[in-house]
């Protein structure tokens, strides 16, 4: 759950699948209200680190391709678009 600092007020979420094989998928969601304040990109951030830190060996992310605000939030966590759509989402990768 992302919650901002001072008040708690829940803003978002970021989540992980891990799977058998050890990567993970990652998403992230944020309030309208909180969209544009680098909310997801911190969390992504720190998700992404404990993640690699716990040995994940990948991760990956799928980004509807008209939000570049996601996007941004990808490659902040060392993702790159590999071209593969999957239900009209850019699947991101760092594999």
């Amino acid at each position: 759950m992302l919650r901002r600092l001072g008040t708690a007020e829940l803003i978002g979420t970021v989540q992980a699948t891990v799977t058998d094989d050890g990567t993970a998928e990652v998403a992230w969601i944020v309030s309208t209200d909180y969209q544009g304040s680098g909310y997801a990109r911190e969390a992504a951030v720190a998700l992404a680190a404990w993640l690699r830190q716990h040995h994940v060996s990948g991760l990956m992310a799928h980004v509807h391709p008209d939000h570049t605000a996601s996007a941004g939030v990808a490659r902040a966590i060392g993702l790159r678009c590999t071209g593969t759509i999957v239900d009209g989402e850019e699947r991101w990768s760092d594999r």
